[in-house]
């Protein structure tokens, strides 16, 4: 093999490495930290907001939303225990007025807003901004670990009015089953739109290791 061809090799070689270790870095996936002397622990979605498909969705006015559980569960002698649960929900949606994406998190019926960004790069890191549960402390010497799951949605139809009214600071939403006929053909377009779009929901889950506390 000559000299140019041995070059040319690993040319080929490094910028397929670099290709698959960026789509490695680029694989959705829930961040978890956490040890046994910092707890709660600190809860992210990495690169779940692609950065073609979900701007488009979100121009088109169609929010996305990320629905996050976290579990503390303790190791018994037959089964494991949960201790606790707390879930949020982080919602990034553009506004077509001002030309900017806002970014909220969600927890129970408290709105925090995470900010309004130009650009969706902006607005996706601010989703990926990590959180602090409110999870029961296991009992010292006890064994337990940290489940998160996570439902990434680019449109949750059932919600949408709910989360368009929450963004607006119009407190809790409405009850199910009251709303006008006007609204039910309207959300009738929004579930046709988001098939055409080929929004999907996926799924991500997550463990710590098993730890003493």
């Amino acid at each position: 093999m000559t000299r140019l061809r041995r070059l040319c090799l690993t040319v080929l070689l490094l910028l397929v490495g670099s290709g698959r270790l960026a789509r490695a870095q680029d694989t959705p996936a829930i961040d978890i930290r956490m040890t046994a002397q910092s707890y709660p622990p600190l809860v992210a979605v990495r690169n779940a907001l692609t950065d073609r498909e979900h701007d488009e969705l979100l121009k088109n006015g169609f929010p996305v939303r990320m629905h996050l559980r976290a579990e503390i569960w303790t190791v018994g002698r037959y089964f494991d225990d949960i201790r606790g649960r707390a879930e949020w929900d982080v919602i990034v949606q553009y506004n077509v007025v001002e030309r900017s994406y806002e970014v909220a998190r969600l927890v129970g019926d408290r709105v925090m807003p995470l900010g309004s960004y130009v650009r969706f790069a902006d607005a996706r890191a601010a989703s990926e901004l990590a959180y602090l549960p409110a999870l029961p402390t296991p009992r010292r010497g006890q064994k337990g670990y940290v489940l998160v799951q996570a439902g990434i949605q680019a449109l949750d139809v059932s919600d949408l009015d709910e989360v368009e009214r929450w963004l607006r600071g119009e407190g809790a939403p409405a009850v199910r089953g009251k709303r006008s006929p006007a609204s039910a053909i309207t959300r009738g377009v929004r579930t046709l739109a988001s098939r055409i779009l080929g929004a999907e929901t996926r799924r991500l889950e997550a463990r710590t290791p098993t730890m003493v506390f």
